[in-house]
C-alpha cells in the first residue's frame, strides 16, 4: 500500500494497488515462463545434437558390419567383389520390400481421419437433435 494510514485508503487507491500488483505477478510469471522455454530448448537442441552424433555413429558401425559380412562371404571361397555384390544385392532386396511396405501403409485411406470424420458426425447429429 502507499504511505496512508489504513483507515483513510481510499477505494480508487487499494484498485490501484491490486492491478499494480497483478501487473507485478503477471511479468514475474512471464520472465518464469520464458526462463523454462529457454531451458527446454537448450536441452532438446543438446539431446538432438547428442542423437545425430549417436545416429552416425551407428551408421558407421552398420557400414563396418556390412564390410565385415562381405569378408566373411568371401572367406567361403567367394571372390572379394563378388561377395561384396551379393551383400549389396541382398541390402537392395531388403531395402525395396521396405520401400513397398511403407508405401503400402501410406496410401490414401490409411492416411485418412475416419474415425475423427465419425466422431464429427455423431457429434453434429447429437448436436442436431439436443436443438430440436
Amino acid at each position: 500500500m502507499t504511505h496512508e494510514t489504513y483507515g483513510r485508503v481510499s477505494a480508487v487507491s487499494l484498485i490501484a494497488d491490486a492491478f499494480n500488483d497483478l501487473s507485478d505477478l503477471v511479468r514475474k510469471e512471464i520472465r518464469l515462463a520464458s526462463a523454462e522455454m529457454s531451458s527446454a530448448v537448450t536441452t532438446s537442441v543438446r539431446a538432438t545434437v547428442v542423437m545425430a552424433v549417436g545416429g552416425a555413429l551407428l551408421f558407421m558401425a552398420a557400414l563396418m558390419a556390412v564390410g565385415g559380412l562381405a569378408l566373411v562371404i568371401a572367406t567361403y571361397g567367394f571372390s572379394l567383389h563378388a561377395a561384396s555384390f551379393m551383400v549389396a544385392g541382398g541390402l537392395a532386396l531388403i531395402g525395396l520390400i521396405l520401400i513397398g511396405y511403407a508405401r503400402a501403409q501410406m496410401s490414401a485411406r490409411n492416411l485418412a481421419p475416419t474415425r475423427a470424420v465419425g466422431q464429427m458426425r455423431e457429434a453434429i447429429r447429437t448436436a442436431k437433435e439436443q436443438m430440436r
